[in-house]
């Protein structure tokens, strides 16, 4: 579809194109849904998962090319623990996909319950890059209690594992509740934008995230439905989200 902007004199027309334009554009958008390769580096994209994608296809998405890295996701709070990690890391891995585990923090319940969970699940398969901890919920309390509650849960995973977790988040979340407090851990931050516009994350504090999730709505062979896609920020490569072994 070809879209002309003419010359309009008269007060509020151009805008009103422009208007136009971007809800053509929107709707174009949010129909198509976002490939791997769309924005960024192919070389560093990678996605996350969990049992809400279903059964996925490792070997078709591993023969697409264009995923390098998978986070699946193995627990929630204290006791969930995801129905499809077993399949999922394991057949990512065979496949040739570097892997890493996330958990889903609650930071209103008790850190040691949430390691325990965590840890229980993913110390059993063999794992590529740092572990990450996935916090989108305040839980009722205040900016500081959330900070506290991550910091202890993130200090454990870096005993355990010898290495600096990842603390995933959206970009509001961020600005809301963690800024200016995790400078040493790694960020991937989740900002989604229009396909003509999409700007690295935003954040408060000026920090550079390490993972970008660019989209959630993205489509990749071998998986059914839209799954999150992820790219590596500024000079970040793979390599220094490894595991040192």
């Amino acid at each position: 579809m070809r879209l002309a902007i003419h010359h309009i004199d008269h007060g509020g027309g151009i805008a009103i194109t422009i208007l136009a334009i971007a809800i053509v554009a929107g709707v174009l958008f949010f129909a198509k849904g976002d490939k791997v390769g769309s924005y960024g580096d192919t070389k560093q994209k990678g996605i996350d998962v969990s049992h809400h994608q279903g059964y996925i296809d490792w070997e078709m998405v591993a023969a697409d090319g264009s995923v390098k890295f998978a986070y699946i996701k193995a627990s929630e709070g204290a006791t969930h623990q995801d129905t499809r990690y077993d399949y999922n890391i394991t057949e990512a891995r065979e496949r040739g996909i570097m892997v890493g585990s996330y958990h889903y923090f609650h930071p209103d319940v008790p850190v040691n319950e949430q390691i325990e969970n965590f840890m229980q699940i993913i110390t059993s398969y063999p794992q590529d890059l740092v572990p990450a901890i996935d916090i989108e919920e305040s839980g009722d309390m205040s900016p500081q209690e959330v900070c506290d509650s991550v910091a202890c849960f993130a200090a454990r995973l870096q005993e355990l594992w010898h290495a600096l977790p990842l603390i995933y988040t959206h970009q509001k979340f961020y600005n809301d509740y963690l800024q200016n407090n995790f400078n040493k851990y790694p960020l991937w931050i989740a900002r989604y934008g229009f396909f003509f516009f999409k700007p690295y994350p935003s954040l408060n504090d000026k920090r550079m995230p390490a993972l970008w999730q660019y989209s959630n709505r993205g489509k990749v062979d071998g998986i059914k439905g839209r799954v999150d896609l992820n790219t590596l920020c500024g000079n970040i490569k793979l390599y220094d989200l490894k595991l040192v072994k």
